[in-house]
């Protein structure tokens, strides 16, 4: 299941998943879930709290606030968020120029992926 959302200024401290995307979910409703930024090759997941207001709303509470400053995610990024089905997100980030945001994550991951190759090939007997 995938859904976007476009971060506003009261997001940074909660943020609303769309009645929809709840409807989907049934009686199946996650008390914690994880975050995952997808372009981050080292795959770091952030542990969020799941909160249900009176209405049956859901958001992403307890965790959120520390993925939106890790991220520096500001007013009007557009996120992608695809759902597992096993409480964990992947969210794509785009900044306002309508691109993919890239992070420092990004390139490390790739570059330790290949600093552990190196190294693997230079370990394998010949």
């Amino acid at each position: 299941m995938e859904f976007f959302t476009i971060m506003l200024e009261k997001s940074s401290n909660r943020q609303l998943l769309p009645d929809n995307f709840v409807k989907m979910l049934d009686d199946h409703r996650p008390q914690n879930t994880k975050l995952r930024q997808v372009g981050n090759g080292l795959h770091k997941l952030w542990d969020v709290e799941v909160v249900f207001d009176t209405d049956e709303s859901m958001y992403l509470d307890r965790g959120w606030k520390q993925f939106v400053r890790a991220y520096d995610l500001r007013h009007g990024y557009f996120l992608v968020f695809r759902y597992d089905g096993n409480a964990t997100f992947a969210v794509k980030v785009f900044d306002t120029t309508m691109c993919p945001r890239r992070y420092q994550d990004d390139d490390d991951a790739s570059m330790l992926c290949l600093f552990f190759l190196s190294i693997r090939l230079c370990l394998t007997p010949i």
